[in-house]
C-alpha cells in the first residue's frame, strides 16, 4: 500500500526537480527523500525520476503518478480543512433516535425549534423500536440516542435526561365505577381497559408499583401501539388507560380525560442520551447535547 508520506514526497521532488530543494520545503534530510522515493519505486516497479542534468524529472509514469498524487493530496486537504471547519461550526447533520411516544410528545417539537436557530445544520429524528435504534447507534447511523436506562446500548457516553413518570387516565363521562380513593386490584379486573400492544408493560409495571403485582385478568377493551390513539379512546369512554405523563401533558385530549391524579402516578424508569465517545470534539454534538440535557424533567 502507497502511503501518503510518500505521495507527499513524491510531488515535492517533481515541483522542486531536486532532492535537496525538496529535502528543505519538507524539513527532512535529503537522504530521507532519497529513501523514501526509493521504497516507493520498489513497491510499485517503477521508475519515476531520472536525471537531466543538474536537475530530475519524472519519467512518463511518473508523470501518471503525479498527476494522481496532486489531485488526491489537493482532495485530501480540502476534506480535512471541511472536517475542521465542520469541527468548529454549527453545520453538517445531527442525527437522533429515540422511541415513538418520546419523539412525538417531545423531542420531535424542541428539534424543530432547535433546528430552526441554525441554517446550516440538519436535524434528522428517527423514530422507531429500542432494538433497531440500539443497532443504528453501533454501527454509527445515528449520533444520540435515548432511551430508558435497562434499553441502552454498551457503548457510548450517557448523560441522565429525566424521569418518565406514568399517569392513570379514564373518561370523564364514565358509564363504569372508579373510586380514585378507593381503586383496588380487583376493580383493576373489572374496569374496562386499554392496551398498549398485548403486554402493555406500562401498565404491568405501574399495577405492581400500586398494589404489589398484577391481575390474572383484565376487561381489555381496545389494544394499539400508539398512546395518543389510547387517548383518544378514552375520551370516547372505552376505559381507563396508563399512559406517560409527558404525552398527555401535551396531548390534544388532556383537557378531556381524567386523571387518578398524583397517589396513583409511578417511575417508569430512568431515560438517557447517549452519544458517541469523543463526538462532543464536535461543536454541533456538543451544543445539541447542551440544549436537550438543560430542560428540566421533560419526561415528566
Amino acid at each position: 500500500m502507497i502511503e501518503t508520506s510518500q505521495l507527499q514526497t513524491l510531488v515535492a521532488v517533481a515541483r522542486a526537480k531536486s532532492f535537496s530543494k525538496a529535502a528543505e520545503d519538507l524539513s527532512v534530510t535529503q537522504s530521507a527523500i532519497s529513501q523514501s522515493i526509493k521504497n516507493l519505486e520498489n513497491k510499485i516497479e517503477v521508475k519515476l525520476f531520472k536525471r537531466s542534468g543538474k536537475k530530475v524529472v519524472l519519467t512518463q509514469e511518473g508523470e501518471k503518478l503525479f498527476s494522481l498524487a496532486s489531485n488526491f493530496l489537493g482532495n485530501l486537504g480540502d476534506t480535512l480543512e471541511e472536517i475542521q471547519h465542520d469541527k468548529e461550526s454549527m453545520s453538517g447533520k445531527v442525527r437522533i433516535g429515540t422511541l415513538t411516544g418520546v419523539g412525538k410528545s417531545w423531542l420531535a417539537h424542541e428539534m424543530l425549534e432547535y433546528a430552526k436557530e441554525w441554517d446550516d445544520l440538519t436535524v434528522q429524528i428517527t423514530l422507531g423500536f429500542q432494538e433497531d435504534l440500539v443497532r443504528a447507534f453501533e454501527s454509527y447511523r445515528l449520533d444520540f440516542l435515548i432511551l430508558p436506562e435497562e434499553s441502552l446500548p454498551t457503548v457510548g457516553e450517557k448523560a441522565l435526561l429525566s424521569e418518565e413518570i406514568s399517569t392513570v387516565v379514564y373518561p370523564k363521562d364514565a358509564d363504569f365505577e372508579i373510586d380514585p380513593e378507593n381503586l383496588n386490584l380487583e376493580d383493576l379486573s373489572r374496569i374496562p381497559t386499554i392496551l398498549f400492544e398485548e403486554e402493555d408493560h406500562l401498565l404491568q409495571k405501574w399495577s405492581r408499583e400500586i398494589f404489589g403485582k398484577f391481575p390474572k385478568k383484565l376487561n381489555v377493551r381496545y389494544i394499539i401501539n400508539s398512546h395518543g390513539n389510547m387517548l383518544q379512546a378514552v375520551k370516547e369512554g372505552m376505559g381507563m388507560a396508563v399512559v406517560p405523563k409527558h404525552v398527555l401533558s401535551r396531548s390534544y385530549f388532556k383537557d378531556h380525560v381524567n386523571t387518578l391524579g398524583e397517589k396513583y402516578e409511578v417511575s417508569n424508569g430512568k431515560f438517557y442520551i447517549v452519544y458517541h465517545k469523543g463526538s462532543e470534539d464536535l461543536l454541533r454534538i456538543q451544543s445539541t447535547l447542551s440544549m436537550l440535557t438543560k430542560s428540566e424533567n421533560p419526561l415528566n
